[in-house]
């Protein structure tokens, strides 16, 4: 028992997903040859980025944390200050130096 509206919102979200399907496929078109094999399986798209070649090793696709063998910002940052007590409050004291001003 479907009514107008239901209909409507069938027709908008497959409306929707192939949109979405050509905006890839029209990525994927701008930077590749007209023989590439996703281009032969557009729904291939549905879920997953044009440009996403899905090679691990690749620069554009990979980790590149992994690939430049850099460390992230967190680990930059605790190794930057591994000497210094970082047990603070946020206006700066020390959780020792608290109890002495008390």
């Amino acid at each position: 028992m479907s009514n107008d509206n239901d209909k409507f919102r069938h027709s908008k979200r497959l409306h929707k997903e192939e949109s979405a399907i050509q905006r890839q496929v029209d990525i994927l078109k701008h930077y590749v040859s007209e023989t590439h094999p996703q281009l032969k399986q557009p729904h291939r798209l549905s879920k997953k980025h044009g440009m996403n070649c899905g090679n691990p090793s690749c620069i554009l696709c990979a980790n590149p944390r992994k690939v430049f063998k850099d460390l992230t910002i967190q680990e930059k940052r605790f190794n930057q200050n591994i000497d210094d007590d970082n047990d603070r409050h946020s206006n700066g004291v020390k959780r020792n130096d608290e109890k002495n001003i008390l």
